[in-house]
């Protein structure tokens, strides 16, 4: 492909052309490697993958039929990879129950691969986000809330300096380096509980006081127009919103086209979906049916 990696030594500087693989951040390299496991066996679960992580679930009232078919799973992504000497990293594999029940939670459930038993992660990180088990997204936005005021107090700090005082500088800071933290997965903020989403809630409060100027006794609201900072709660609802139209719109044969035109509301969990509050959101508004493809 004419494509030259060299490596700087000292003053020396090599000259051999790449023999194989990719220069790091080749715009390829994703291409090749969704060809190279196009052919991924088909697995009785489940499946999502974001760029080489691959997750698998199985849902079933009981605990030991989705153990032994994930089980299966394994084994049949183990001779795949063996096949086509892909390594798989055990240190980083470990499996989950989610559930509502305390009973199925106390299960014993073994996964293996290889003949090593997987570690079973109480609260694992996908892609960013802590799950806890009964998915009440409590332990993720308790680690945002964490983070932000760390960062919050930072801001607070730069105020004492003669070049951080004033308002629009602080209204920059806040929503480049700690708005941003929170907005992060906004959409599945909006299943949590109203106490969870309070917790981000009161962060954005203190930085709008701050940045305004406002009394304590001032209304937060007050403090976000005042600020020109749009309330989380908002945020959320839009995400949460622009997410589903966009797969509404979207192919029919797309994965989330089809999982959003065969959902139908359970009605016996008291925490809602996505969909249960896109559906909500969009009775609120009045907002058409009729919809263009993308």
């Amino acid at each position: 492909m004419g494509e030259v990696l060299q490596t700087k030594i000292n003053n020396g500087i090599s000259s051999k052309q790449i023999q194989e693989g990719l220069p790091q951040g080749s715009s390829l390299s994703c291409t090749l490697f969704l060809i190279f496991i196009n052919d991924h066996p088909d697995v009785q679960a489940e499946k999502a993958l974001y760029a080489d992580d691959l997750v698998t679930w199985h849902t079933n009232k009981h605990p030991g039929i989705s153990a032994r078919l994930l089980n299966e799973d394994l084994d049949r992504l183990q001779n795949y990879c063996d096949k086509w000497k892909l390594k798989i990293n055990s240190s980083k594999t470990v499996f989950s129950v989610f559930t509502k029940s305390h009973i199925a939670a106390k299960k014993n459930i073994r996964l293996s691969l290889r003949g090593t038993n997987l570690k079973n992660e109480e609260i694992p990180i996908y892609l960013g986000v802590k799950l806890d088990r009964q998915l009440t997204l409590k332990e993720f936005i308790q680690d945002l809330r964490g983070r932000a005021n760390k960062r919050l107090q930072l801001v607070k700090r730069l105020a004492s300096t003669s070049w951080g005082a004033d308002k629009n500088t602080l209204r920059q800071l806040y929503i480049g380096y700690v708005r941003s933290l929170m907005e992060y997965n906004v959409a599945l903020q909006s299943i949590s509980s109203g106490t969870n989403k309070d917790k981000l809630d009161r962060i954005q409060s203190q930085a709008v006081h701050f940045i305004s100027g406002g009394m304590r006794f001032t209304q937060t609201a007050a403090c976000e127009i005042h600020t020109n900072i749009e309330p989380l709660r908002l945020q959320r609802d839009e995400a949460v919103m622009n997410m589903v139209e966009r797969y509404k719109r979207s192919d029919k044969s797309h994965p989330n086209r089809q999982l959003i035109d065969t959902w139908k509301p359970t009605g016996r969990l008291k925490q809602k979906s996505v969909m249960d509050i896109a559906t909500y959101l969009q009775e609120k508004h009045h907002l058409p049916n009729n919809r263009e493809n993308l």
